[in-house]
């Protein structure tokens, strides 16, 4: 037994000094440490940064720009065409420029005569809204059926003046600039007032310490422009004088007020002064 307990030291005593003579250390059971990751170096402040070459690059892929056809409007053309202004230019400008306009008129204030007139104007435009003007107008004056009933029927006796022509000088004034629609059309217009003096005679001007009646205009219309050299016309102007009648020893005042249509015609027929548009 005393042999069997020592050889089981010597045993004991010589295994773990074989083991360390071949390092064997044992099993190690413990989790592995884990591996750090390498930390990116951040540049330094004082340093540019630097970009990749690939991403310095342009793609390659994008395609060219395609250029407008002539003759074919770009999105950009259609922009700026379609664009609205808020104060838009005004179609013709009058400063500068001489206007004549031929008339047609007759009278709408006379219940017994109806007097018909030629009407020849020009104007000369001293601002694009203040003209000098000058007007001869040559008239005729017609009875109507009203004078049959009331001298026949009724016995009356009318004491009308028959005016022959009239020459006037009027200071026109436009303040208003404006656009109307007319049949799916758009028409500029500036409406005007007129005022002014003259002479107008009658078929008594001839008769002794008789002569032209001195006269003064009143009244107002309005210009639609179909181009920057001519426009429709419309004025109603009433012109008032003192006349004795033929028949009658009193004199008397008169009224007549008359619708004018015609035409305008612009010279130069373009607009040359643009400081207002």
């Amino acid at each position: 037994m005393i042999r069997t307990l020592a050889g089981s030291l010597v045993i004991a005593l010589l295994v773990p000094a074989a083991a360390r003579g071949q390092g064997f250390e044992g099993l190690d059971l413990t989790d592995d440490p884990k591996k750090e990751e390498p930390k990116k170096a951040e540049p330094k402040q004082d340093e540019p940064l630097k970009v990749p070459a690939a991403a310095a690059k342009p793609a390659d892929d994008k395609k060219p720009l395609v250029k407008a056809e002539p003759g074919v409007v770009g999105e950009r053309d259609i922009t700026q065409e379609d664009r609205v202004k808020s104060v838009q230019r005004k179609l013709y400008l009058k400063r500068g420029r001489f206007e004549l306009a031929p008339y047609v008129a007759t009278s709408v204030n006379d219940p017994f005569y109806s007097k018909f007139g030629l009407a020849l104007r020009g104007a000369y435009y001293l601002a694009d809204t203040l003209a000098l003007s000058g007007r001869f107008t040559y008239m005729s004056v017609l009875k109507n059926d009203d004078v049959r009933t009331a001298t026949r029927v009724f016995q009356s006796r009318i004491f009308y003046s028959v005016p022959i022509w009239s020459a006037m000088v009027d200071a026109e004034w436009s303040p208003i600039y404006g656009k109307v629609a007319f049949m799916n059309s758009i028409l500029h217009f500036d409406a005007y007032l007129l005022g002014g003096a003259g002479a107008v005679t009658t078929e008594t001007s001839s008769l002794p310490n008789r002569g032209a009646a001195v006269a003064a205009d009143l009244g107002f219309g309005a210009r639609f422009v179909a181009k920057d050299f001519v426009a429709v016309n419309v004025a109603l102007i009433n012109t008032s004088y003192v006349d004795q009648p033929r028949g009658t020893t009193k004199g008397s005042t008169q009224n007549v007020m008359m619708l004018h249509a015609g035409l305008s015609i612009f010279f130069p027929f373009e607009s040359t002064y643009r400081e207002a548009e």
